[in-house]
Formats: structure tokens, sequence, C-alpha cells
């Protein structure tokens, strides 16, 4: 059977499934099959047991979140190569949708080493790795399974 998680309490480790009927099961941490914790929103597989509740719980790979996960990375990618500093602020603030004090750090970092290209050809290296380095830090975080677009 197939659901998503509800919630998880890692303090009494013991959550709840929904499936698309309305029944809910719940669940232990020992019913959990994968290394990773679970997390709200997830689409797993389990079996129920003869108690009711889910066991044998599995992750189940959410195609269309994936899809819309690499494209907003590689838009994200282009929006830093084009606009720097500023691309870096707006992927992470309005596309991963990160706080604003999560956002600020990288940002302004980006701009210090944005600020390096008026030195010729060694700032001009370094704006290069240093533009690659945050192009490749947002595409991660976009992408990262964690990150939902849905929500």
């Amino acid at each position: 059977m197939t659901g998503r998680v509800l919630g998880y309490d890692s303090t009494d480790n013991t959550g709840v499934i929904s499936v698309d009927n309305g029944t809910r099961y719940k669940f232990t941490k020992e019913d959990w099959k994968e290394t990773t914790q679970p997390k709200k929103e997830l689409l797993v597989d389990f079996e129920v047991s003869v108690e009711n509740t889910a066991k044998d719980i599995y992750i189940v790979a959410d195609t269309l979140v994936e899809n819309t996960n690499t494209l907003l990375g590689l838009i994200a990618v282009g929006i830093t190569f084009f606009f720097g500093f500023i691309g870096t602020f707006i992927s992470r603030l309005f596309i991963a949708k990160e706080p604003l004090g999560n956002t600020i750090f990288p940002t302004i970092i980006h701009f210090i080493i944005t600020v390096s290209v008026v030195i010729p050809l060694i700032g001009w290296l370094i704006y290069f790795i240093g533009t690659c380095y945050y192009m490749y830090k947002n595409y991660m975080l976009i992408t990262a399974p964690e990150y939902n677009p849905y929500k």
C-alpha cells in the first residue's frame, strides 16, 4: 500500500501515514526500513500488520518532485551564472525557499568574490571558481531529496 507520512515524532519514535482514502496507520521507528529519518510528506510503500499499523515501510521515489527539482536546479545554475551574487540570493531565497538568515551569508561571500574581479588575472580566476562553486551549491541545495517544491 502507498501513502504519505503525515508526521513523525523523533522523541518517542512514532509517526503516522495517511493513504488516499483517508485511513491513517501508526508506525514506529522499528517499522521504518530506510536509513534516512522519516519526514513529513514523504511518499512511502508499506504493509499493514494484523494490529492495523504500518510495517516494512520504504520510501517511494516521487518522480514528479525529482524532475521538478532538477529543472529548478538548472534554473538556479543559470540565474547564478548570469546574475552572480544576485543570482545566489534569488536562487536561495525564492527557489530553494531558504530563510533570509541562511541566504544572506552565502550572498555576501559571493559578493566579495565578485569584487575580486577588479584584480587582473588572479581576481578573474577567483571570480570564475567562486561562481562555479555557488552554481554547484545552489544546484545541490535545490535537488536535495528533502527539498519539496510543492510545500
